[in-house]
């Protein structure tokens, strides 16, 4: 009932979505460049390796993601083969059914909003649970055909997302530690050689990894502190559609810790217990008891050591945070404890009917936000391309806010009016940092776009401003014009993009408060609520006040 209630909500999300939004376009331009060089040259506008890129441009090649449409279908595969994946495991584990997983996962808003996106995350997740259930096979018993199979995922499962090899270390070193534990020295050796097979197949990425330092100041929060990332993962557990960002937070989060503990303690009495058994080894190595300990033993460490891996690596990033940053972390928790928590407890009887209790407890919680999430558009823009493709004429001047909104409009924009990003760069297929840093670097980055818009509100025509930045002046700026941003390395937040980006948007904000004569703000309806993160409405400008400074 769980997976089909999940399988439910994903078919809804794909039949909702809608266009795509700039992520997700960056992703789909990146992929169907004319030649695999341009591909190369332009992976580090992205935040994954080539396996999606190239999943997606496949696709492309035989027909079948030649649309929105046909993306969303690709990505409610994805999506229907995660929850797959989830039973997959379970089988690999001896488990039964994967009910914490889906109880856990299946109605989280966060988890809708990745898995079916056309982003390499859901995918990534994916490949996280098959490998969790393959290394524990190998662990079992280390056959040739597991240790390959193994071997195929994990490498798999390191070319979605980079810091994956986060999850994967933490994983092998959980199955080498069972496997010293049993003696099995064969198995240790086998672990270290599926690592450092993965680990090298990273090794061709070496020169995008070198430009990474780069670009790290242009993303990072000046604002960083550890409540950022305890404020992600609110975020990301929280109770609330994509729609809703300042909607209540449910009590999902103190679920999760409370299981996790529950979880730990559950492991960690398994441990005591083994030690405990029959005094011959090789009697209780073969007990069942001894199995699901060990089992235990696997899933806990693998939590453990992969938390905190991920947590150094973000206070590392000092990115802010969102909600797809944690959902890898969350699906390894999840599997984990259907680990250790999935056994038989006769002490705890009906241990079975109360996991199921907990799995309908969740559904019913999750209920009303996942169905949000699952009517939610992921962004606006292509009703307001399509508006100002038949309402702005030739002679007309469409100012976008933001560089990456533009990746989107971009794609769905066929009018004939000029239009304009900020800052104004020359290039929107994918999130050109460069070419963003090195307006960054000009004084007056922003003076293309003012001259634009003076001739065309002089010349009788209209500026359509799009985006969802406020368009008015800032409290703290002195009366006239407002003055050119400082170079980056005199400013307080140095390469950060958001200080420059309020900067710029403020000199546009100012020139049309202070000389258009006429504001119009216009209703375009989007059919269904839209994800705050590309929800954008239009402005429109007309007539020129001359010397009004």
């Amino acid at each position: 009932m769980g997976t089909t209630f999940s399988a439910i909500l994903l078919v809804l999300t794909v039949m909702n979505a809608g266009p795509l939004w700039r992520d997700e376009t960056n992703t789909f331009n990146l992929a169907r460049m004319p030649l695999l060089e341009d591909i190369w040259h332009n992976l580090h506008f992205e935040s994954c390796p080539l396996l999606w890129p190239m999943l997606v441009r496949g696709c492309e090649i035989l027909g079948l993601t030649d649309g929105d449409m046909s993306i969303r279908i690709l990505g409610l595969g994805i999506g229907l083969f995660f929850l797959t994946s989830l039973w997959l495991c379970q089988r690999c584990i001896g488990g039964g059914a994967p009910i914490l997983s889906i109880a856990l996962l299946g109605g989280l808003p966060a988890f809708l909003f990745v898995v079916g996106a056309n982003r390499a995350y859901g995918l990534a997740g994916c490949l996280l649970v098959l490998s969790f259930g393959k290394i524990w096979r190998v662990v079992e018993s280390p056959t040739k055909s597991r240790i390959l199979s193994a071997g195929f995922i994990c490498l798999l499962f390191t070319q979605c997302v980079y810091y994956d090899v986060i999850f994967l270390g933490a994983m092998l070193a959980a199955g080498a530690l069972v496997a010293i534990r049993r003696q099995r020295w064969k198995i240790v050796w086998t672990m270290a050689g599926m690592g450092l097979l993965a680990g090298a197949s990273l090794l061709i990425y070496l020169p995008i990894i070198h430009r990474v330092p780069e670009y790290l100041p242009f993303w990072r929060s000046p604002f960083f502190d550890a409540a950022t990332l305890w404020n992600g993962l609110s975020d990301a557990l929280a109770a609330r559609s994509s729609a809703n960002p300042d909607g209540a937070n449910g009590p999902q989060i103190w679920i999760w810790i409370a299981l996790l503990l529950v979880g730990i303690i559950a492991a960690v009495v398994m441990q005591r217990t083994r030690v405990r058994q029959t005094p011959k080894p090789e009697v209780a190595s073969k007990s069942a008891n001894a199995e699901r300990s060990d089992l235990a033993l696997f899933c806990v460490t693998s939590v453990v050591l992969g938390t905190i891996g991920y947590i150094g690596f973000l206070l590392k990033l000092r990115f802010f945070m969102q909600p797809w940053y944690y959902v890898g972390i969350l699906i390894l928790c999840a599997i984990s404890l259907d680990g250790i928590l999935s056994a038989s407890w006769p002490a705890l009887r009906p241990w079975g009917l109360m996991r199921i209790g907990f799995l309908a407890v969740m559904m019913i919680l999750n209920a009303g936000p996942a169905w949000a999430e699952a009517h939610t558009r992921r962004s606006n823009l292509d009703v307001v391309a399509a508006f100002l493709s038949h309402n702005a004429s030739a002679g007309d001047l469409i100012v976008v806010q933001e560089a990456w909104e533009g990746i989107t409009f971009n794609r769905y924009y066929r009018g004939q009016a000029q239009w304009l990003s900020i800052p104004p760069i020359d290039s929107h297929d994918v999130h050109r940092i460069d070419l963003v840093m090195a307006e960054m670097n000009q004084p007056e980055a922003m003076t293309p776009v003012l001259r634009a818009i003076t001739n065309t509100l002089t010349s009788g025509h209209h500026v359509w401003l799009v985006g969802s930045i406020p368009i008015e002046r800032s409290k703290d700026a002195p009366p006239g014009p407002t003055p050119l941003p400082p170079q980056p390395s005199e400013m307080p937040t140095r390469w950060w993009i958001g200080s420059y980006l309020y900067w710029w948007n403020q000199q546009v904000t100012t020139l049309l408060l202070d000389h258009a004569e006429q504001e119009e703000a216009e209703t375009i309806a989007a059919p269904g609520p839209v994800n705050h993160f590309e929800d954008v409405s239009v402005v429109r400008f007309t007539g020129y006040e001359p010397g009004t400074e």
